[in-house]
């Protein structure tokens, strides 16, 4: 069975991390997504291994996540027949997404303006870091500087005497580009029932921001800033990180403690604390919760995680460990909901990727094929468009491409 957007047609014209993830959600769900990508070289997420931040890898992670399901085409658009050959696919296309700057896009004729007059129906997604207005709307906009940083959220992360901690690769990419790619559906929604194209904007500051908008909506009613909170200022100790003899992590999260009190304590073996006045209400619980955090660390430092999850789940505590990148991919829950699945990659056959994160009853995504070798598809898209055998090989041999 077809996926939800079968039959929809993008150009993506994107690097990196946070568009091409968006257009891999799309390509997930059923469009035909063709990627076009430098002749010398291609997207340079291609050569990236993450350096510092992630293991050894025989290939790129950033490219098999956020490139698989498409098509490559390579194309030097600084060439008139380069150019020729990515309006004629923009002709056909329902949607164009890019991240490259407003600038770059003009001197290619790939900017909103060109591309309208060859396809008025045409959605126009593009990301930004920083959004178009303002004095930064130029700046270079990446996940660890636009979006966790310029966002807030770096600067609530960690203890507080410690820095700002650093987060992950793509994180906020890959956030961005859930919100990018719902945006895209909603142009398409809008087209179908109104008859309407237009612009999709999105920027990675912006994403965080509203990524973190608890936050920002308390800074806003209270006055204050946001304060990094040390695990021992947790002021509901059942919402709380704690460590096990096997030094393991694991996170309470009975937000509203009461109902959990009495079995906590029996499952913790602190049957003595039930009814201790210094700890049996919210507010005693409150008022002495540094003092309850310890006799909890404790409490909990004897057993190893094994034993605690039997524990824990018999007493139907909410809880969770704290995986690994790792460990979190073996959960049988990830393999029970298809989390990780296999694909048939173009240079190592059979690879395992993580999935996309939305189902649908009816017409369910499906990730047919690995990220693609560069140019991989340019003979199969030209003869698409209407390209003879013969015509591909003089524009080869004229290096037209």
């Amino acid at each position: 069975m077809s996926g939800p957007l079968e039959d929809v047609k993008v150009v993506d014209l994107s690097t990196w991390a946070a568009a091409p993830a968006a257009c891999v959600i799309l390509a997930d769900w059923g469009a035909d997504v063709i990627k076009i990508e430098h002749s010398t070289g291609g997207d340079p997420c291609r050569a990236y291994k993450g350096e510092g931040w992630l293991p050894e890898c025989p290939l790129s992670p950033g490219w098999e996540s956020d490139n698989r399901n498409k098509r490559s085409l390579a194309l030097d658009l600084k060439k008139e027949t380069a150019q020729k050959i990515a309006h004629q696919l923009v002709e056909k296309a329902d949607v164009f997404v890019s991240n490259l700057p407003e600038s770059a896009l003009h001197r290619i004729n790939m900017d909103e303006n060109s591309l309208k007059m060859i396809n008025s129906d045409l959605i126009y997604g593009h990301l930004t870091g920083y959004g178009l207005k303002g004095e930064n709307n130029k700046k270079p906009g990446y996940d660890f500087s636009a979006f966790w940083a310029s966002s807030g959220i770096m600067s609530t992360i960690g203890d507080p005497e410690s820095p700002p901690a650093f987060q992950r690769p793509a994180m906020g990419d890959h956030v961005t580009a859930l919100a990018f790619a719902a945006g895209i559906c909603a142009a398409l929604y809008t087209r179908e029932k109104r008859g309407i194209s237009q612009k999709v904007d999105i920027s990675l500051m912006n994403t965080g921001i509203w990524t973190t908008s608890w936050q920002g909506q308390a800074a806003i009613l209270s006055g204050q800033d946001i304060k990094q909170v040390s695990r021992m200022d947790m002021k509901n100790p059942l919402f709380n990180i704690y460590k096990t003899k096997d030094r393991s992590w694991f996170i309470f999260t009975m937000v509203l403690p009461d109902p959990f009190w009495e079995p906590l304590c029996r499952a913790l073996s602190l049957e003595e604390l039930i009814d201790d006045p210094h700890f049996n209400s919210s507010a005693q619980r409150l008022a002495n919760y540094k003092q309850l955090i310890e006799l909890m660390d404790k409490a909990i430092a004897v057993k190893d995680m094994a034993e605690w999850a039997e524990i824990f789940n018999s007493y139907k505590l909410i809880w969770a460990p704290v995986h690994t990148i790792k460990s979190a991919l073996e959960d049988p829950q990830s393999k029970a909901n298809d989390f990780v699945v296999e694909v048939d990659h173009p240079a190592v056959g059979r690879l395992k990727v993580v999935n996309t994160p939305v189902r649908f009853s009816k017409t369910p995504h499906q990730i047919k094929n690995g990220a693609p070798l560069l140019g991989q598809h340019n003979e199969d898209i030209l003869l698409e468009l209407g390209y003879s055998q013969s015509d591909i090989n003089d524009l080869i041999l004229k290096k037209s491409l």
